[in-house]
């Protein structure tokens, strides 16, 4: 993953660093709370910046706020795919592409995730 690090403002209160990543990631839906039809879909995204308990992705497909999602991303150019769970903390229209999509990762009891894994993964983007 090719990543560069993200100048964060003073008003930002996110506690972990976000790097900007330029790599397509295809991103499949394996659990969706909000969206029946959503379950089994894959889609492209492009990242927009990731953290060790985050990401923001571009979608042509709007997610539901508030949705937990579990979620298999396989980066481009990797053989690992990473299994996850988040909450959708918000989607917002944008131009040219549909949507940016605020993502919270974390831990859900009875799920098996690489949240461990994306961790350190992050923590070599630096």
């Amino acid at each position: 993953m090719t990543a560069s690090a993200l100048a964060l403002e003073t008003f930002d209160n996110r506690r972990d660093p976000r790097y900007l990543v330029d790599d397509n990631f295809q991103v499949k839906i394996l659990f969706t709370s909000d969206n029946p039809k959503a379950l089994g879909k894959i889609f492209t995204c492009a990242a927009v910046d990731v953290s060790k308990n985050g990401l923001q992705i571009t979608s042509s497909d709007p997610l539901a706020v508030k949705s937990v999602l579990d979620l298999s991303i396989r980066i481009k150019d990797s053989d690992r795919t990473y299994t996850l769970t988040g909450n959708v903390k918000w989607c917002k229209p944008t131009i040219g592409i549909a949507h940016t999509v605020g993502i919270q990762l974390k831990q859900r009891h009875g799920t098996p995730t690489d949240l461990t894994d994306w961790k350190k993964l992050i923590k070599h983007l630096k």
